[in-house]
């Protein structure tokens, strides 16, 4: 039987000991996208992660398509970017470098990241096709498997990039100072699970908690915030409570088995393992196990597409049932609202609501915490008389500054409040300006 041990006695590395930086592999026909490859490169590297594209490429003796597929298998992360050009092919193929490098991103089981220029952009004719259907046919084939985001620039690339990184890997991906916490008290989701465990609805393992909200609320932090102060307080774990990603495109989420080895995978157990033996494994470490699942959930010709939470909640629900709990399975669902032409229909504004209202729908027995929303100016302003924020700001008053960033964002998008993100990134500006 394989080990347990690295879940219950794992300790914390040292710098040295440390993984190496997870490597993401940028592909994309070549002359038409060159700013924006240079774009995505710049993203990658700045968020902490290594690029590898062919611009970076020596001399070499393999055939330059063998060299393409093989760093594609070294890599953890495929980001592919598809305009209106297919892209040359390599002797012998009838597909292009960057479709075959897709096909191999997907048979690894690698993740992978899709961008296509949207439809509405502005875009040189020189660099579209004449003939457009093999590349109309890949940019089907990719929408069909995956989430695909768009772009209609190299900034809005860039950003998207930098997000599903961000989203994937649960990291900050801009530098701040350690000062600076993700400050949003989040009470109606931290009561509502308080809630959930007094009425008995965490008792079994696994119980499903699913948690939602737009993508820019950092869910990686709410879920920190839950194993770190949250689960221990309310269902009395014995011990530290375990977190474990468990990436997964959509296209594996009616795979039970791929699933299963996924998990197996994340907690350092056997991958060949069935679900019983697996669910049992688990519960013999005598902890809580949180598995976190982020998925994006988007509005789809108006109406939500929630069938990741679905698939997920109901592959749990085989599970064997067993007290106490010790497996609790978190599903991120992460909101992408429309964007481009799709933001100007009728149904766009109560986007969010009617995502909120569909997870609802699906979630049967599992506990939904309430949608993570903006943050609100009264709690920066608390935050802002902490006194070590002060002294980092040399005795400087916050709070004009803080409200002036509140009152043109507020303007500027009708809502109220701000998302997580968008705050954090405005407020470490704030403190770094302090600091220097």
């Amino acid at each position: 039987m394989p080990s347990t041990e690295p879940l219950t006695s794992r300790p914390i590395a040292a710098a040295h000991d440390r993984p190496r930086r997870p490597r993401v592999y940028v592909s994309s026909a070549a002359l038409d996208l060159a700013p924006a490859r240079a774009r995505v490169v710049e993203v990658i590297r700045s968020s902490g992660y290594e690029a590898v594209s062919m611009e970076t490429y020596g001399a070499d003796s393999r055939p330059p398509i063998e060299r393409c597929l093989a760093d594609v298998g070294t890599c953890e992360v495929y980001v592919g970017i598809v305009a209106w050009r297919y892209g040359s092919t390599p002797p012998g193929s009838a597909k292009s470098f960057t479709h075959l490098e897709y096909d191999e991103a997907v048979r690894l089981r690698k993740q992978v990241l899709l961008f296509h220029l949207d439809e509405q952009a502005s875009w040189p004719t020189v660099h579209v096709d004449r003939s457009q259907g093999e590349v109309r046919r890949l940019r089907k084939i990719q929408a069909r498997d995956h989430i695909v985001d768009h772009f209609a620039d190299v900034d809005q690339l860039g950003g998207g990039v930098r997000r599903a990184l961000h989203r994937l890997f649960g990291e900050s991906t801009a530098p701040v100072p350690n000062l600076l916490p993700f400050i949003a008290n989040r009470h109606a989701q931290r009561d509502e699970l308080a809630r959930a465990a007094r009425g008995e609805r965490l008792e079994l393992s696994p119980s499903v908690v699913v948690v939602h909200g737009a993508a820019e609320q950092s869910h990686h932090k709410f879920a920190e915030f839950m194993q770190e102060q949250l689960l221990g307080r309310f269902l009395r774990a014995a011990g530290p409570v375990h977190m474990f990603g468990i990436p997964l495109r959509a296209a594996e989420l009616d795979q039970p088995d791929v699933i299963t080895r996924r998990i197996a995978g994340s907690c350092s157990l056997d991958v060949d393992a069935d679900v019983d033996t697996l669910a049992r494994r688990l519960h013999e470490l005598g902890s809580l196990t949180m598995l976190r699942f982020p998925v994006e959930v988007e509005m789809r010709r108006g109406r939500p597409d929630v069938t990741q939470v679905d698939q997920l909640i109901r592959y749990f629900e085989v599970w064997p049932h067993r007290r106490p709990l010790r497996v609790l399975p978190v599903i991120s669902a992460q909101y992408r609202l429309p964007s481009g032409w799709a933001a100007h229909l009728p149904w766009s504004g109560s986007a969010a609501d009617r995502l909120a209202a569909a997870i609802g729908e699906v979630a049967g027995a599992a506990v939904v915490l309430p949608q993570l929303g903006n943050v609100e100016m009264v709690e920066v302003e608390v935050w802002a008389e902490l006194p070590e924020v002060r002294r980092l700001l040399g005795g400087t008053d916050p709070l004009p500054t803080i409200r002036k960033i509140f009152q043109e964002y507020e303007q500027s998008t009708r809502e109220r409040g701000m998302p997580m993100e968008k705050l954090a990134a405005k407020l470490g500006e704030l403190l770094r300006s302090g600091a220097a």
